[in-house]
């Protein structure tokens, strides 16, 4: 029960005297008077009544979860990250709700902070579980990791216990619990079981969205995925993280052909600022919706005509004769076919490399054929350790920033035979040209190739993808003066002025695409660039 403060004598004759009249007058109005009275609140980061029965769990953070009241008890939807479902019980209690009469549980999508709570409700209350039947193996076996956190760093946060599933939801299906029908429909994209829940009530619709409309804004200028309404990151990820563009597509313009819903109620209100109102217009809908509809048809039609070269550990064809051959010992080799000779990038590994390239070619229908030269963009040892086996197997040019060569002869045989990064394009193996970007140790290069109609820009530990986590690896390197602020600079303005169509790092994030389009490469040399700058304000 809810704790009501007592009102002082005078307000309690107040309200026994117009009481009569105030239920005339709801008799009267009827919807129109409780729309007045009640005016739907924005999705505050709180525990909030929306409408009557349907509650806003809004202290979830990242996401939120929702509860609606039936004549048979409660229906969650969804049920944040915390294992305990501490949070949701604690605002559940709040609202003046019974978290022991949770019926079902609803599940937008697999992702940790919308099931993790789920079976602790489950063994707590009794209610069954229902998900869609692409994200239902993963819940059920806790993992993968990757699968329940998608590229977005947790550090320090365990993936939910492995939980039953009662109901998989293969195909859009009817789901009644008490007087409250919800209609459950198949929206992959943001990943293959991604549901949402259409509920009708009063004559009214209302839809909770999951991640499929993750937040309200139609922020059309948004420069990056994740900072647009609808869950669409995902499909800019390696399949190991389960988004799929052409599903996300067939799923939004299915949601356009529908009637817009009365209410929309997204999986991460808290994205929005100020909170918005989850009223939703005809004009709204078509906003939210359109501009994805736009970016994924892009995004299909790169795929199918560049393909998705996501360097992901999966050896593939890139371009005629370029190979992402997978990551060795955390590195990741390419390897190329030019003027009937093969070259390799980066040799990793104290032992291996040499099987490593014959399986991987293999893998591609290749046949294996030993290096002619072998392109290093630094002489780190995890770049370069696998130097010593492939020179006793076959004694490979090595080509290396001459900053690196005292470096390298000390892991090298005696006889191997150094070219300078310099040097390279004299050699007419292939059209290409050196940035030298001495800002840490090694004496890092990238290389700049010309391939066919296509700029390669092939790099080391400089520049790394904008992530949450690498942007920290690069304050920290300044932190302990691993890199120089003055050269980080210069070596950003190197970088800004070349445009590569692929780039192929040594040390690709989060199985990252290999082809480049729009700003992505401006968006890369310029997050880089910010981390000098904020590693300086940190000192």
């Amino acid at each position: 029960m809810r704790r009501v403060k007592k009102l002082p004598l005078f307000p309690r004759l107040a309200v026994l005297l117009l009481a009569p009249l105030t239920i005339a007058a709801c008799h009267r109005t009827d919807d129109k008077l409780a729309a007045v009275v009640r005016p739907t609140p924005p999705l505050s980061p709180i525990a909030i009544t929306i409408a009557p029965g349907i509650h806003l769990l809004g202290e979830l953070s990242p996401g939120a979860a929702y509860a609606v009241e039936t004549s048979d008890g409660l229906v969650l939807i969804d049920t944040g990250m915390d294992r305990s479902a501490g949070a949701v019980k604690h605002q559940l209690e709040w609202l003046g709700l019974d978290w022991r009469r949770v019926r079902a549980i609803l599940l937008t999508h697999g992702h940790g902070d919308h099931v993790g709570g789920a079976k602790n409700l489950r063994a707590a209350t009794g209610a069954k579980v229902y998900i869609g039947s692409g994200d239902a193996a993963i819940v059920r076996a806790g993992g993968p990791r990757e699968a329940f956190f998608s590229a977005v760093p947790m550090l320090g946060t365990d993936s939910p216990d492995p939980t039953t599933v009662d109901v998989e939801i293969g195909s859009d299906q009817i789901i009644t619990v008490g007087d409250v029908r919800f209609q459950a429909l198949t929206t992959p994209g943001h990943t293959p079981g991604s549901i949402v829940y259409l509920m009708e009530r009063g004559g009214k619709q209302v839809l909770f969205s999951g991640d499929v409309i993750w937040s309200l804004t139609a922020n059309t200028d948004a420069g990056s995925p994740m900072s647009r309404p609808l869950g669409t990151y995902a499909t800019y990820l390696s399949p190991r993280y389960r988004g799929d563009a052409a599903s996300y597509l067939t799923t939004l313009k299915r949601l356009r052909a529908l009637p817009a819903p009365q209410m929309v109620l997204p999986g991460h209100p808290r994205n929005d600022t100020p909170p918005p109102s989850p009223l939703m217009t005809q004009e709204h809908w078509e906003a939210l919706l359109d501009p994805g509809i736009r970016e994924m048809e892009q995004l299909v039609a790169r795929y199918r005509k560049d393909g998705a070269n996501f360097l992901d550990g999966v050896p593939r064809k890139l371009l005629p004769d370029m190979y992402y051959l997978g990551d060795f010992k955390g590195v990741a080799v390419y390897g190329f076919f030019s003027s009937a000779k093969f070259f390799v990038v980066n040799a990793p590994g104290e032992q291996g490399i040499s099987a490593f390239l014959r399986e991987q070619l293999g893998k591609l229908g290749v046949a294996p054929v030993a290096p002619t030269a072998v392109l290093l963009t630094s002489g780190e040892p995890d770049e370069a350790a696998g130097m010593a086996e492939l020179c006793r197997k076959g004694l490979p040019q090595l080509v290396a920033p001459k900053d690196a060569w005292e470096q390298l002869r000390h892991a090298c045989p005696v006889g191997t035979r150094f070219l300078s990064a310099e040097d390279l394009p004299r050699q007419g193996w292939f059209v290409a040209s050196t940035i030298p970007l001495s800002e840490h140790g090694g004496g890092p290069v990238a290389y700049l190739l010309a391939w066919g109609e296509k700029t390669v820009l092939v790099s080391g530990r400089t520049p790394l993808k904008p992530t949450e986590s690498n942007m920290k690896t690069v304050v920290e390197d300044f932190k302990h003066r691993r890199r120089n602020t003055e050269d980080h600079f210069a070596a950003s303005k190197r970088l800004a002025k070349v445009k590569p169509d692929l780039w192929l790092p040594a040390f690709p994030s989060d199985g990252q695409n290999a082809f480049l389009y729009g700003n992505d490469w401006r968006d890369v040399v310029q997050s880089f660039e910010l981390a000098a700058r904020m590693s300086g304000k940190s000192q």
